[in-house]
């Protein structure tokens, strides 16, 4: 049997194991607890790491929208200014077109007022040729058609002959360009008088003293044609004939 030292010895080798034993199931209960409460705190934290990443996704997403709707509502306005930018253009166009008319307009009724005051003072060359420079379809105004017709009919007949008779005077005086001015003037205002076959006939004579042949034969071939009545019929072929006899020479080069 066991003496008493041994049987003591051998308790305080159980009571050893047993404390080592319990230390040992210490040990690893609080390995697992820590173990649990980290695996948790990891857990929580990917769970937070999640929810933010959700959060950011879906921020991400509602920005991406937003910026789209921003992007729409740009390209909206940018169409409306082009269209109000398009719209001052047309109002400017129109604007400049209502002040250019009521320029035209302001002239043309100064112009018929001013032929009016230049006739009542005897200045009947200077009245015709302020007619002359208005165009009968640009009087919208009644009152203005009425005036300028009574004009016309009353400057025109009388201009014409002074015209004429001083384009006459240039060309007896040699002066023939100053010549053929007046006598188109003449024929501008009026291409149904007895002497209208006579301006035709000096101008033609006075281009072809210029040695502008071609001219002066398209000249003479209008008096034929125009004026077959005209007494100046012979002596107009005569021009065409010397006209020819004038291009000869030209031709043989």
């Amino acid at each position: 049997m066991y003496s008493n030292k041994e049987r003591q010895t051998f308790r305080i080798y159980v009571i050893i194991l047993f404390v080592g034993a319990a230390a040992v199931l210490l040990w690893t209960g609080y390995s697992q607890i820590k173990i649990s409460g980290d695996y948790e705190n990891y857990k929580n934290r990917l769970s937070d790491k999640e929810n933010e990443n959700i959060r950011f996704g879906y921020s991400l997403s509602s920005a991406m929208k937003e910026n789209e709707k921003l992007a729409d509502e740009k390209t909206k306005i940018e169409d409306e200014l082009l269209k109000i930018r398009n719209k001052s253009k047309d109002l400017e166009k129109e604007i400049s077109d209502l002040k250019r008319k009521q320029a035209e307009a302001t002239k043309i009724y100064e112009g018929v007022l001013k032929a009016e005051y230049e006739y009542s003072r005897g200045e009947i060359k200077e009245s015709a040729l302020i007619l002359i420079d208005i165009k009968e379809n640009q009087l919208t105004n009644e009152y203005l058609k009425q005036k300028y017709g009574y004009l016309k009919e009353t400057v025109g007949g009388e201009a014409a002959k002074k015209f004429y008779l001083d384009g006459y005077k240039k060309y007896l005086n040699k002066d023939y360009i100053g010549a053929i001015k007046e006598l188109k003037i003449s024929l501008e205002l009026t291409q149904n008088e007895y002497f209208s076959d006579d301006c035709y006939f000096y101008i033609a004579y006075s281009k072809f003293y210029l040695n502008d042949y071609k001219k002066a034969e398209k000249t003479i071939e209008t008096l034929i044609e125009n004026y077959p009545e005209s007494t100046y019929m012979k002596d107009a072929k005569d021009l065409l004939t010397l006209i020819d006899s004038e291009k000869e020479p030209d031709i043989l080069q």
